[in-house]
């Protein structure tokens, strides 16, 4: 493997993960890391890209499940359903342990949906990975909820430091609408109106993760409070949120608005990277023949960062020939994760 490519892919792991603390820390996950800032945290695409990459990273994965064991009630099973199948998450079988171990408790009928796992191993493989990508040993008795999913893995011990997620700042605005409205599609709704100036039902259920009779229909009978506004152009329904009454209620103190970030097929894109640089038939190719798989791969990942908007950050790879798309890549990359 090209060394600056195997170098990047040290770097990209090391800063995707940075990422996942850095949200799951926002929800109230115990841990340093830097600030989420005005992005709002979206749980369901968080979560799943958690399922892949947290595997890297043994305390962020048993930190992120004590979480869950104490904030799950807040996940919404029907979008996280729904993301996995439309954006094709790969961790669907570590998902499916994960609740599992959830299904056990108060919210058992919730997570039993997603426990049935029709794609089980084999065999067992363990779930952990060191830094260098090699499988971690398994240390103690096997976890049996995690066995029952064809994954080993050490026992685990709930530390429970996981706290409540602050009802204040913009990181942790879609849960604090959850708690105040319920796990419904109201909610992306109120935040996506919130952070756009009008938009038709078409493209909040895409960038919402729901059906879109679903979000039409909510937004018709939200459009009765007055608070949300509806208009038609060419035939086509938009609508707007009045924002005076909204900011009574959702002020930050002087805080900076809430931005919106379509969070499930930026994390996809970021997880076909991943799984491609983690490849090993990457590693026997040439400079040469690296550039042509990695410019591959960000054509194929770019429907998913246009549909998140990230696509305008891309380099025109037409300028840039042979291997000297490597370091191209390695930029927009980096773009990506900002």
């Amino acid at each position: 493997m090209n060394p600056s490519l195997k170098t990047f892919k040290a770097e990209y792991q090391s800063l995707l993960l940075d990422l996942l603390w850095s949200q799951w820390s926002a929800l109230g996950v115990a841990g340093q890391s830097r600030a989420e800032g005005e992005r709002v945290v979206d749980p369901e695409a968080l979560l799943l890209l958690s399922c892949t990459m947290a595997r890297y990273d043994p305390r962020l994965f048993d930190e992120m499940l004590d979480w869950l064991r104490a904030n799950g009630w807040l996940i919404n099973i029907m979008r996280l359903r729904r993301v996995l199948r439309t954006e094709r998450f790969a961790g669907g079988r570590v998902l499916a342990a994960i609740a599992g171990l959830l299904a056990r408790g108060a919210e058992a009928p919730k997570w039993k949906q997603l426990a049935a796992c029709p794609e089980r191993s084999p065999a067992e493989e363990e779930l952990f990975f060191s830094e260098d990508g090699r499988p971690l040993p398994t240390l103690g008795e096997p976890e049996p909820g995690f066995a029952r999913y064809g994954w080993r893995r050490g026992p685990l011990r709930h530390r429970g430091h996981s706290q409540a997620f602050r009802p204040t700042g913009n990181a942790t605005l879609l849960l604090q609408l959850r708690a105040l409205l319920g796990i419904n599609v109201r909610c992306e709704i109120v935040l996506y109106l919130l952070t756009h100036e009008a938009s038709h039902p078409s493209q909040i259920a895409r960038d919402t993760g729901y059906f879109e009779r679903t979000a039409q229909s909510a937004l018709a009978d939200m459009s009765r409070s007055g608070v949300i506004q509806v208009r038609t152009t060419n035939r086509e329904k938009h609508y707007w949120l009045q924002p005076d009454a909204w900011w009574q209620l959702l002020h930050r103190g002087g805080q900076p608005p809430p931005k919106w970030v379509t969070w499930p097929p930026l994390f996809r894109a970021l997880e076909q990277i991943w799984l491609r640089l983690n490849d090993p038939e990457l590693h026997a190719l040439d400079s040469m023949l690296q550039a042509s798989e990695v410019r591959k791969l960000m054509l194929e990942v770019r429907p998913c960062l246009a549909r998140a908007g990230c696509d305008r950050a891309l380099s025109d790879d037409a300028q840039h020939l042979g291997e000297s798309y490597l370091p191209v890549f390695m930029s927009d990359v980096k773009k990506l994760l900002v």
